[in-house]
């Protein structure tokens, strides 16, 4: 069985949500944000980052681009990708790892940019220039959504599109700033609310509602 290491409104939700709609079984370890920098669960995952996600040989994987692939391939007959080695498939890969590179790793930039420097002022320049890049991207997807979706593959839903819903969450100002600006996002983003598979795992997450900007 498999075991998610999972923090809530992390990195894992992603995972979470498609281990939730696959419906193969899994055990789900909740844990703090302070567990995850333990030397203990370091031994994991290196960097100190979730998901990670437990196989049944003992070992484990992390990066949740990774994980999201690994579980629809290992389910194909669940149909939440494409058959494996098809064109489609191919498209499918290159769309998450797309998320992945220009989404998710300038959102850590932006999140973490005092690691980059000390000076306030450069620290500021950075974090917009950050989410700027990724903002650009979703501008993409949602172009992309507008003339071939509703759905990342088209008509048939697939993991890629819990994928783009979690990082929809992380962004800034905030998600709801985004879906206002992006329709077709925000159409797939209230497809995904309304999936009955995924209710207590939203709920879980905290992420049933669409998030405001801080105040």
């Amino acid at each position: 069985m498999y075991k998610l290491y999972n923090v809530k409104r992390w990195g894992s939700m992603a995972p979470h949500f498609v281990l939730e709609e696959l419906g193969v079984p899994y055990q789900n370890i909740w844990m703090t944000p302070e567990q995850v920098r333990t030397e203990e669960f370091r031994r994991l995952s290196p960097l100190g980052f979730v998901p990670a996600l437990g196989l049944d040989d003992g070992r484990v994987i992390i990066e949740s681009m990774a994980i999201v692939a690994f579980l629809t391939d290992a389910h194909s007959n669940r149909k939440l990708a494409p058959e494996p080695g098809s064109e489609d498939s191919a498209v499918y890969l290159s769309t998450l790892a797309f998320m992945s590179f220009n989404i998710y790793s300038m959102m850590n930039f932006a999140e973490f940019v005092e690691d980059y420097s000390d000076d306030p002022t450069l620290q500021g320049k950075i974090r917009d220039k950050a989410i700027g890049d990724y903002a650009r991207v979703f501008d993409i997807l949602n172009a992309r959504l507008a003339e071939e979706g509703p759905f990342l593959m088209g008509e048939e839903f697939s993991a890629a599109d819990l994928y783009l819903f979690m990082l929809t969450i992380f962004s800034k100002p905030s998600e709801r700033d985004l879906l206002d600006r992006c329709q077709s996002i925000a159409k797939l983003s209230a497809h995904i609310r309304q999936r009955p598979k995924l209710k207590a795992a939203l709920e879980a997450h905290g992420v049933m509602q669409v998030g405001e900007a801080a105040t």
